[in-house]
């Protein structure tokens, strides 16, 4: 997915997305990607870094994380 957005990726970087995309899903670790671009090329970076891919995933939720969330806030 990187090739084919012209992302360029830090090796850890590309390690935490890839622990997110087993513990969640690949779609979800394939659209945090554009997401972390946008998020480096914002803060002029050359690269996605691991703090990029850790912003987004703190911005967008996955599907289990958003059920929880759901569960929470219902039980409140």
């Amino acid at each position: 997915r990187c090739e084919e957005e012209d992302v360029e990726m830090t090796e850890d970087a590309f390690s935490v997305l890839a622990r997110i995309g087993l513990e969640t899903s690949l779609r979800y670790a394939m659209q945090l990607i554009t997401a972390a671009s946008l998020v480096a090329r914002r803060r002029k970076g050359g690269e996605v870094q691991v703090e990029d891919i850790k912003r987004v995933y703190s911005l967008f939720l996955d599907e289990s994380r958003s059920t929880q969330y759901m569960r929470d806030y219902q039980e409140a």
